[in-house]
């Protein structure tokens, strides 16, 4: 049985002063590049104390997890009034309006969580990379997309493996569709490898399911190095010092990037994919609403469908400004996903941009079974 609204009336008591909106926020401009508001936005429920990952990958074969506990990825529940509510209308609090005031709020849920162990941290992803596509009447965009399902081992002796299959390719936007659909639908394309390469071949369709034993040592990185889960669990829970242990992580690493990017991208690992444990999750979360650069988007709804609200880094120049979005669900301060956005070159970057890849955190959570072979 859920548990949640045990959770949630906790957290709505808990919830401090501090998070109350700041006199004379507002939102930020960029809100207008971000997906527009509709019903897609809400999700399934989920129960909370057991999962089956095999949901999140519906063209692949039934895979079921046992007692696996939701820790860090999307599947939450819809928008609903906070349980424990007073009241004929009780109504879930504000919502966040600046970056800090959503980044300390997913902390305050985060740092609540109770499970963080179990011998494999597994994690379902949905990857999509944009690949234009020339065809006799005309180019349009389509989105490579897979699926990884990693089962990370967290203790001596086992081995992490990664669950991969290929889903199958899609057009994008609306004009992609209608371009895609004037080229008569193609169910298949090759992409042109570079020399000494074979070329690839796209399909519409999904393709089988692998198992690929991760070496070990090779499987995490953090701030430009690799990262043992014994040392994510060893990360400080303070945002200060979580802040100093990834800055000399990244120094030491020899990275070029500048260092609020890479600690945005740090902080974004640690939320969205690593398994690292609840406290530091939410220590990530404070460091990041301390970061200077973080932009507020408000409301969107990412691929899959759901609805949160987003951060954003943007790196300007007088090149192409990218943008790295991370979507959360305000109501439970898990991360639902990552998105990658081109805006344009130097003064013509658009409001609008566009969309280049994106990772949606479909599942993640602890088990002690033993992965699948095959």
């Amino acid at each position: 049985m859920s548990n949640r609204p045990d959770v949630m009336k906790l957290l709505a008591e808990a919830r401090p002063r501090r998070l109350d909106p700041e006199p004379g926020s507002r939102i930020d401009p960029m809100t207008i590049t971000t997906y527009p508001r509709s019903g897609a936005g809400r999700r399934r429920a989920v129960p909370r104390r057991r999962l089956v990952l095999a949901g999140a990958l519906p063209m692949a074969a039934a895979l079921t997890v046992g007692a696996l506990v939701l820790t860090s990825g999307g599947g939450a529940a819809p928008d609903r009034p906070v349980p424990g509510a007073t009241g004929p209308s009780a109504a879930a609090p504000a919502e966040p309006r600046s970056a800090r005031e959503l980044l300390l709020v997913a902390a305050e849920r985060t740092g609540t969580e109770k499970s963080d162990a179990g011998r494999y941290f597994v994690r379902s992803q949905e990857h999509g990379e944009r690949k234009e596509v020339d065809s006799a009447k005309g180019r349009y965009g389509v989105a490579v997309r897979s699926r990884i399902e990693r089962w990370q081992a967290t203790r001596p002796g086992d081995q992490s493996v990664d669950l991969f299959q290929s889903i199958g390719f899609v057009p994008i936007t609306p004009a992609d569709e209608a371009a895609w659909k004037a080229a008569g639908s193609p169910t298949r394309w090759t992409e042109p490898a570079p020399a000494g390469h074979a070329d690839i071949v796209h399909h519409a369709t999904a393709g089988p399911r692998s198992v690929q034993v991760i070496p070990a040592g090779r499987d995490l990185h953090l701030a430009g190095q690799p990262v043992s889960a014994a040392e994510l669990a060893a990360l400080p829970a303070d945002p200060a010092a979580l802040k100093a242990a990834l800055t000399t992580r990244y120094r030491r690493s020899g990275g070029t990037e500048d260092l609020r990017q890479a600690l945005f991208f740090a902080g974004r690992d640690l939320v969205a994919g690593l398994p690292a444990p609840s406290r530091v999750r939410a220590a990530a979360y404070r460091m990041l609403a301390d970061l200077d650069g973080v932009d507020f988007l408000g409301r969107v709804t990412d691929r899959e469908g759901r609805s949160g609200m987003a951060v954003a880094h943007t790196r300007r120049g007088d090149s192409v400004w990218g943008q790295t979005r991370l979507i959360i669900d305000p109501q439970t301060g898990q991360a639902l996903a990552e998105e990658s956005w081109n805006l344009g070159t130097g003064r013509k970057a658009a409001a609008s941009g566009t969309l280049m890849g994106w990772t949606l955190l479909l599942r993640a959570g602890y088990t002690d079974e033993t992965p699948p072979s095959s």
